[in-house]
């Protein structure tokens, strides 16, 4: 079980340092408004997919999933993180020139329609959270927290850096290299989730 919380931990971890909609939008947020803006910006993120994440999880949970169900749906997130942490390796530069600066209406429309997301969470997040709940009452909803604490601790985080120390973050070296690792950890964690679905 500690294993499964850890991973959740890391997951979170790798999801809130991929650059996307969000972490552009937040880069751009501090651009134009300053750190606190980013940050309340990141808050109404981590509301909208947390809602999200949570309603995947009840629902799913509702079903009633075999384990063979979730043995299937583990596989096909090994495939989704190893197809994650070849688009993770591909990454060279983050781009902060997003002018579009979305508000909290926009980001709910944004979770609902990421497809990525959805998958993320289906293939990924609800079979780990429920190998975590079959251990401890509850233990899909630790899940969650702690895969949210973790993406909010490293957009946070990437926030400050970047509000602080833009030239830095920007050197693409440096970008390549945190992305590589950020692929390996994510190719890593396929294999395990892999793994354990057999």
């Amino acid at each position: 079980m500690i294993t499964a919380l850890f991973e959740a931990f890391v997951l979170g971890l790798v999801a809130g340092a991929v650059p996307g909609p969000i972490l552009t939008s937040t880069f751009a947020e501090i651009l134009a408004f300053g750190f606190v803006r980013g940050v309340r910006f990141i808050f109404m993120a981590l509301i909208a997919e947390t809602v999200g994440a949570l309603l995947i999880i009840l629902v799913l949970y509702q079903l009633g999933l075999s384990i063979l169900v979730i043995k299937i749906i583990s596989i096909c997130g090994a495939i989704v993180l190893f197809w994650l942490a070849t688009q993770v390796w591909k990454i060279n530069q983050v781009d902060s020139s997003s002018k579009d600066i979305l508000s909290f209406p926009k980001i709910i429309i944004l979770t609902i329609l990421n497809s990525s997301y959805w998958i993320f969470w289906i293939t990924v997040g609800v079979p780990k959270a429920f190998i975590i709940n079959q251990f401890v009452v509850g233990g899909r909803f630790i899940y969650l927290a702690l895969f949210e604490v973790a993406w909010l601790t490293m957009t946070t985080l990437l926030a400050f850096i970047f509000f602080k120390f833009r030239p830095l973050l920007l050197r693409k070296n440096l970008i390549n290299v945190t992305f590589k690792i950020l692929s390996t950890i994510l190719v890593l964690l396929s294999i395990k989730t892999l793994i354990g679905a057999f």
